[in-house]
């Protein structure tokens, strides 16, 4: 048989030609020498196609929860995408949209950044100022951010191979499944941050509980449909399952922050230590610079409560 490119055999292994695609590598059969419309054609359907089974993955994700796990615990494959491949999308996503959104969305610790006692926190910290300390967990959080979600998708897969131990998955589906939840917690996240980059301060403060009922939610749904509970198994064993990720959560988000903050002091203290003389003479200064500190304050502190005292500075 002849096919359109005029060739019986693929041109890439030599297996027999039955139609316009090799049925043994998946080529597709064209001919050596193109036209401009094979070219034309080719460049548009590379430049402009995008797989149906993406939109149809990314809806039954979002609105199905469970449904791509049980069709992946049941061999079902062919028309939806892959869980890494859902994973990387919106993990990448939320973490690309979060740096953009990290300095307005990130809130002041307590004071004005020109308050002294929040600059000279920091300042003992290692960092110039609040704004400083600001701008390095950002960067921290998008550096570990995704290295760390990537490693606690394992920790999920095995809390939930756990709570189901006595059914008949493997950890590898586990690990679909938690895929699957990682996925939709991350396009959710998403979207919240950036309805929040334009919502009123007043909507953005109920928008952080939306993720907490979704993930939950979602949870329960996924455990009911893929894994067969009951609804009251689904949400108990669902409750205890994220109960004990937050806390994992909780330490990895501590881990990093004391990373950051013993990172700048590390750079300080390798200033510190370039000679004995320059460490002992550095920490005389912090220690006076402590001591002034405190006159200072306890100084302006009376001034402030006794006007005719201030009066009598102004004078000076």
């Amino acid at each position: 048989m002849t096919d359109v490119a005029g060739s019986s055999a693929c041109y890439n292994c030599g297996t027999p030609l039955t139609g316009p695609f090799c049925a043994s590598c998946g080529q597709k059969a064209r001919p050596l020498d193109p036209t401009v419309h094979d070219f034309l054609h080719d460049f548009s359907h590379e430049m402009l196609h995008v797989d149906g089974r993406i939109f149809r993955s990314i809806r039954k994700l979002l609105i199905s929860p469970g449904f791509l796990t049980r069709e992946q615990f049941q061999g079902r494959r062919a028309h939806w995408i892959s869980p890494i491949r859902l994973y990387l999308i919106f993990s990448l996503a939320y973490f690309a949209i979060s740096s953009f959104a990290a300095a307005r969305a990130l809130p002041p610790l307590t004071t004005p950044d020109n308050d002294p006692d929040t600059i000279f926190g920091m300042q003992l910290l290692g960092f110039d100022s609040e704004h400083a300390f600001r701008e390095a967990v950002a960067e921290a959080t998008a550096h570990w951010g995704p290295r760390a979600m990537f490693v606690l998708v394992p920790v999920l897969a095995w809390l939930v191979g756990y709570a189901w131990r006595r059914g008949q998955r493997n950890y590898p589906q586990h690990l679909y499944c938690a895929l699957h939840v990682h996925a939709a917690w991350f396009a959710i996240a998403a979207l919240i941050v950036l309805v929040g980059l334009r919502a009123p301060s007043s909507v953005r403060e109920n928008l952080d509980t939306i993720p907490m009922v979704y993930g939950f939610v979602y949870v329960v749904l996924t455990f009911r449909v893929a894994y067969g509970g009951t609804v009251g198994q689904s949400i108990v064993r669902a409750a205890a399952v994220l109960v004990a990720y937050y806390l994992v959560v909780a330490l990895v988000a501590v881990a990093i922050a004391l990373a950051v903050i013993l990172g700048q002091g590390r750079a300080a203290e390798t200033a510190f230590q370039t000679s004995p003389a320059i460490t002992f003479a550095s920490r005389a200064l912090v220690e006076v610079g402590v001591q002034e500190h405190r006159c200072e304050r306890e100084r302006l502190d009376r001034a402030i409560a006794d006007p005719p005292g201030r009066s009598k500075i102004a004078g000076r």
